[in-house]
């Protein structure tokens, strides 16, 4: 269904700047996420900010679920229809609205109107795991929503979402580039990323300030235990602290200038590097030079 204002107006769904709130007009884009997470009829996928339900729409199609009452659809019938597949996520209330409507008869769908913060994604489904993830990220509760989608690693399978392009640049970055930092190493504790496409703001309804990107990121296996994951997670945030200074000045609060010396050394890190040009590997080398010196209980 193509979005217009025309549209928007005369139901009362007319985004509001206000709630930071940019609809996606562009079908291709549309396409190109729906393709990115690789929707299966057998997956539960999470939608975060369904809005008027464009990317709603294709992937109930892909799963074989839909009803769409704007092309007087009929939903599919048979003993698996009631499995929750789709939950779509949404706090305006108008949206919410249209989406129970338009969808109705969408087999397997559910609309929840509720702060994307205050959920508990394992409990959304029949199983707690491979949920796959898709949404258009608010800029201004992107950091918030990406640390929750860290955390939740264990119910999720794959994340495709669209951020505001600096930081979906942060979220591929690799040591050494310029968008590299605290945010980007979160992610390489449990994802695999990479860019599906750069989105330019005239696409969006309203207009936004600034370009978007559309990132997919896929789970991989732990790198660590969870608490040597919460360990390591406070140096680094102490390394990251100051961008630009060197590492022998940004933790100095985790030892000693003899200790952090003698654990850089073990960990193959120069002292007088940065923390955004150190990779992961090298980090968890300083983790158990630090876990001899000092170990965890």
């Amino acid at each position: 269904m193509q979005i217009t204002r025309t549209f928007l107006r005369e139901h009362g769904l007319l985004p509001r700047k206000s709630a930071a709130q940019y609809l996606l007009t562009d079908d291709a884009v549309i396409d190109d996420i729906v393709g990115a997470l690789d929707v299966r009829p057998d997956d539960r996928v999470l939608e975060i900010g369904a809005g008027c339900g464009a990317l709603t729409g294709r992937i109930l199609e892909r799963l074989g679920r839909a009803a769409d009452r704007t092309h007087g659809e009929v939903g599919p019938q048979g003993p698996d229809r009631e499995r929750t597949s789709l939950v779509s996520v949404e706090i305006d209330e108008r949206y919410v609205r249209y989406l129970r409507d338009r969808f109705k008869g969408s087999s397997g769908f559910k609309v929840i109107r509720q702060d994307v913060l205050g959920l508990d994604i394992a409990m959304l489904f029949d199983r707690a795991d491979g949920i796959k993830v898709v949404g258009n990220i608010p800029y201004y509760i992107s950091g918030p929503i990406l640390r929750m989608l860290f955390d939740d690693h264990a119910s999720i399978s794959d994340i495709v979402i669209m951020l505001q392009k600096e930081v979906g640049m942060r979220i591929v970055s690799q040591p050494g580039d310029r968008y590299f930092g605290l945010l980007s190493i979160m992610r390489m504790l449990h994802y695999d990323a990479h860019m599906v496409r750069h989105v330019d703001r005239g696409l969006f309804m309203p207009v936004p300030k600034v370009d978007s990107t559309v990132v997919r990121m896929h789970v991989h296996g732990p790198l660590l235990s969870a608490g040597d994951e919460q360990v390591l997670l406070g140096i680094l945030k102490r390394a990251f602290g100051a961008r630009r200074k060197m590492i022998k000045n940004t933790l100095r609060a985790v030892g000693s200038a003899q200790e952090i010396e003698r654990w850089c050394a073990d960990a193959g890190i120069d002292m007088g590097d940065r923390a955004e040009n150190i990779d992961m590997d090298r980090w968890i080398r300083f983790l158990g030079a630090y876990k001899n010196a000092r170990p965890i209980r």
